[in-house]
């Protein structure tokens, strides 16, 4: 399923990315918040009880993305002296999954162990 860009702008209230270029990085987050589930968000997640969650988990890793991809890493620059300055703190990875973690902790989508039917 994929998040629209009326989503992004009426439903979640994002302004920071274009609509021209969500659905380059919408699909990236998509792609990465599947991967965290485990492909557990590859089937129709309408109805779900955590879809809209799940929808706007996507909306915030799709601006995370994209002001990475125009910043390419820097967190600052000075061009009379040519400093340039990158973020090595935490990585784009960690920071997106933390982004998942909040919108789906707890709703067992997350979890990489198998649950033992009786």
């Amino acid at each position: 399923m994929k998040v629209e860009y009326e989503y992004y702008t009426e439903i979640y209230g994002g302004t920071k990315i274009l609509e021209k270029d969500w659905l380059r990085i919408s699909q990236k987050a998509e792609q990465r918040l599947n991967s965290y589930t485990f492909d557990r968000l590859s089937d129709d997640w309408e109805g779900e009880s955590w879809c809209d969650r799940a929808k706007c988990a996507v909306c915030e890793m799709t601006e995370i993305l994209y002001a990475d991809e125009r910043r390419n890493g820097k967190v600052s620059e000075n061009t009379d002296g040519y400093s340039v300055s990158y973020d090595a703190e935490k990585s784009l990875g960690s920071t997106l999954y933390d982004v998942a973690r909040v919108y789906l902790g707890n709703t067992g989508l997350l979890y990489a162990g198998v649950d033992a039917e009786c």
